[in-house]
């Protein structure tokens, strides 16, 4: 017989067939614990109205029940009421979940043979024949009521007819096969088709379940992908100008409820238009690259970002830093440049890669309005310090409550 396999992952296959659904061990494992809880939630619902149906069937049985035999009557048939009693109170006592197919399976097993049993008591009077459809009851209950599985069901409900065909011998010393065969055997296969349908449908609607559940996961997570992707910087990694406005805004609002200050450093590479056009478009990636690695350095605090801006420009956000801190960042930054030597296109002054720094520092309410306000103004001051002569910073002075004092860095000065 051919099988069509399907997969949940690499390890928890299934095999199809025309008559069987089998799970790997992984999968099978994680069915029946679905299906016992699933079980144990319905049959705490549904005990109440076994119970009940079955007291009716018995107080139809009991008017017309011979005097001599209802006390033996009612002490086989009460302890199938007491053996549903007991599941349903089992069924509600939450660390038992775990059990529930143990508890019901023997509970299965023993009102079955109990309800065979009666037939050794009852003879073919009106009350024995009501006791024959109390056997059907009871046989098509636990294959499709308890929420046993299709294996399950068919042991307990072959066993305690066997064990209820001995018991019936031992009280009369004979049963009636043919009567029993109609009901008992053929509410027995009957269950037994019920319930073998009923879980192969189960065990489909569970793997498409788990099938619907894996898609949604792998597509929030493409979407959580394909959401990161347009917040970065596909060459250099770095957040690209969309993320940078959204936390721009977060943190001006911050800021502005606070009281507190937000610096940011425009940086853009000296020269680069030279390195790429001497030496091509994949060597300046690579400067890129490398750049933006530095410059990642340098935005290791929380709430710090570091931001290509466009070409070979970049920016870095530190929300709460003062004009003194800010200072010390495009210092340390233009250190580690200097330190990395990342090499030159021939045919400059320079040999090694440089940048150039604007610095602005402003608080939301003062002396500006707009994020945008300090963006521009720390570009201004970028350019001023590539017009003084690049591999330096300069501060954008007049904005807020912040005087120029020191405009240059110490290496701009030892020029001047």
């Amino acid at each position: 017989m051919s099988h069509k396999e399907h997969e949940w992952s690499d390890d928890t296959p299934v095999r199809r067939s025309a008559w069987h659904l089998a799970f790997s061990e992984a999968l099978e494992a994680a069915y029946q614990k679905d299906h016992r809880r699933r079980a144990v939630e319905a049959f705490r619902h549904s005990s109440f109205f076994i119970f009940l149906l079955y007291a009716l069937l018995s107080s139809g049985i009991y008017m017309f029940m011979p005097e001599k035999d209802v006390f033996r009557w009612f002490a086989l048939y009460g302890g199938v009421g007491i053996i549903i009693m007991l599941a349903g109170i089992f069924s509600r006592v939450s660390f038992l979940d775990d059990w529930f197919p143990v508890y019901t399976g023997v509970g299965s097993c023993a009102a079955v043979a109990l309800s065979v049993a009666v037939t050794g008591v009852v003879g073919d009077s009106v009350s024995g024949q009501l006791t024959q459809v109390a056997i059907m009851y009871a046989v098509v209950i636990i294959y499709s009521v308890v929420g046993l599985t299709f294996r399950q069901a068919s042991c307990a409900g072959w066993t305690g007819g066997a064990f209820g065909v001995l018991l019936a011998l031992s009280l009369n010393g004979e049963v009636n096969w043919d009567l029993l065969h109609r009901t008992y055997t053929g509410s027995s296969l009957l269950g037994m088709f019920i319930a073998y349908f009923s879980e192969r449908r189960d065990r489909d609607l569970f793997i498409q379940t788990r099938l619907l559940h894996k898609a949604r996961e792998e597509a929030e997570t493409y979407a959580v992908q394909l959401d990161l992707l347009s917040r970065k910087d596909a060459l250099t990694g770095l957040a690209n100008r969309r993320h940078f406005a959204e936390v721009m805004q977060q943190e001006w609002r911050r800021a502005a409820r606070s009281e507190a200050l937000v610096a940011v450093l425009m940086v853009d590479i000296d020269h680069f238009k030279h390195l790429n056009d001497k030496m091509g478009h994949v060597k300046g990636d690579d400067c890129l690259r490398k750049v933006a690695e530095i410059i990642e350095e340098h935005a290791r605090r929380p709430g710090d970002l570091a931001v290509r801006y466009g070409g070979e420009e970049f920016l870095l956000l530190y929300p709460g830093a003062d004009r003194e801190s800010a200072v010390a960042h495009a210092e340390r930054l233009l250190a580690a440049f200097r330190k990395a030597r990342i090499p030159q296109a021939p045919g400059l002054l320079r040999d090694v890669v440089s940048i150039s720094v604007g610095v602005a520092v402003a608080m939301p309410g003062k002396g500006m309005v707009e994020p945008e306000e300090l963006i521009c103004a720390a570009d201004d001051a970028l350019y001023e310090a590539k017009n003084a002569g690049r591999d330096g910073w300069r501060y954008a002075a007049g904005i807020g409550d912040f005087p120029a004092e020191k405009t240059f860095s110490t290496a701009q000065e030892d020029k001047v």
